[in-house]
């Protein structure tokens, strides 16, 4: 028979085990996740001269919110739906801010995961904490090399592009050029962020291809303007232009070359040819013969105005983030990544981050909204990093691209940086 003593010795012992036993289980739970709700982060440049890639975060948020208000959430590989806490800061697409929102969005905010980051310097900068933290990083706006080749996947595992590698989009433009433009005198431009990595390679396969660069000029997002550059580009003779910057410049860079008359066959990379955020803005008339590499669908072509993933996104877009665009680009990228963020949730069978990405690296043959037809996400560990690694050449004809041969499939051939 226990004494009072010992009845409240025993009492109080049973209690502080149960207290351990508690803290032990709320230690080991996942951080940004219950049975009921994710905490999913965005950083996106909201303001700035990289505005124009603001879309992106808040598509995604417009997505969640239908997902939630709509569909109950998402119904995650261990069985249990859950909804989506959508959290999203401005960084401007300054590599310091976006490092700031990634603390914030850790310590503060215990998000279980961030998607549709964008800027290549941005994401670069952010990327060690994000590991470091386990947190993942993921579907994010840059096509830089880097994040998809083995050697930077095995130390930051964390870590998945969204974009085709800036170094296989370039090699691919080259050999466009290289089969429609054989004799061409080229003029190069390339933004300071991801722009070097492209041209890196693009200099790289014209060389081995025969094919000849009269100019290459780069500026930073700092410059106000890029007329200069544009006249000497012009100055060069060059009747090919290959331009690798964002939508406020491109938008320059077409104004400019009208102002001056000069009409080289105009290519632009994916990142900057929106026709929402960057030719319309311009003029529908001074952009028609553009060209582009394509991956997604796009909301300004006839020839999806029935397409049910696209009536889907447009109407949703309209209803939960009525100021922006359908058709701008980046509208439609949001889309895509906040759909290929719920697409890895549903093959996640546990409600861990490491689970997460583990699914993240295994996506075979996956569908995703707003693709085109015959572009899906695949990867395979770190020996395959990039989800996309297929391209559709399009030229704009003043209200859509109109595709220029079949899409071509680079799957697992994306040469290293």
């Amino acid at each position: 028979m226990l004494h009072r003593n010992g009845i409240t010795s025993f009492v109080l012992k049973t209690s502080l085990i149960a207290l351990a036993l508690a803290a032990s289980s709320v230690t080991q739970a996942e951080t940004g996740i219950t049975d009921k709700e994710i905490v999913w982060g965005n950083s996106s440049p909201l303001s700035g001269p990289n505005a124009g890639y603001g879309p992106i975060g808040r598509a995604q948020r417009a997505c969640f919110q239908y997902i939630n208000d709509e569909l109950g959430g998402i119904k995650m590989g261990d069985g249990k739906t859950r909804k989506v806490k959508y959290v999203m800061y401005d960084d401007a697409m300054e590599p310091a801010r976006a490092l700031q929102n990634a603390r914030r969005l850790i310590s503060q905010d215990r998000v279980f995961g961030v998607s549709g980051n964008a800027g290549t310097g941005a994401n670069l900068g952010a990327r060690p904490f994000y590991n470091s933290e386990k947190v993942p990083q993921v579907f994010i706006f840059t096509g830089g090399p880097m994040f998809g080749v083995k050697e930077e996947v095995e130390k930051f595992p964390y870590t998945i592009p969204a974009l085709l590698a800036y170094n296989t989009e370039a090699v691919l433009y080259a050999a466009f050029i290289k089969d429609k433009f054989p004799n061409a005198k080229i003029a190069l431009l390339n933004d300071d962020s991801g722009g070097p990595f492209f041209s890196k390679a693009f200099v790289k396969a014209a060389k081995e291809m025969g094919l000849n660069i009269v100019l290459h000029e780069e500026h930073s997002y700092s410059e106000p303007t890029i007329d200069a550059k544009i006249d000497r580009l012009a100055a060069s003779g060059a009747d090919v232009f290959v331009d690798i910057t964002t939508p406020k410049f491109v938008v320059q860079a077409l104004k400019r070359m009208d102002a001056i008359k000069w009409k080289p066959a105009h290519m632009i990379w994916g990142v900057g040819s929106s026709i929402g955020g960057a030719l319309v803005p311009a003029g529908p008339e001074i952009s028609k013969g553009i060209y582009s590499g394509l991956w997604l669908k796009d909301q300004a072509d006839p020839a999806y105005a029935n397409d049910a993933d696209m009536k889907l996104y447009v109407e949703k877009l309209k209803k939960y983030e009525s100021g922006l665009n359908p058709a701008d680009q980046n509208a439609a990228v949001g889309w895509f990544v906040c759909n290929a963020v719920k697409s890895v949730l549903e093959q996640t069978k546990e409600p861990t981050r490491k689970a997460f990405i583990n699914a993240a690296r295994s996506m075979k043959q996956v569908k995703v909204p707003l693709l085109l037809e015959g572009i899906t996400l695949n990867t395979n560990g770190a020996v395959d990093g990039y989800p996309i690694e297929s391209i559709q050449m399009g030229q704009f004809d003043g209200t859509k691209f109109v595709p220029v041969g079949a899409i071509i499939n680079y799957e697992g051939k994306t040469p290293g940086p």
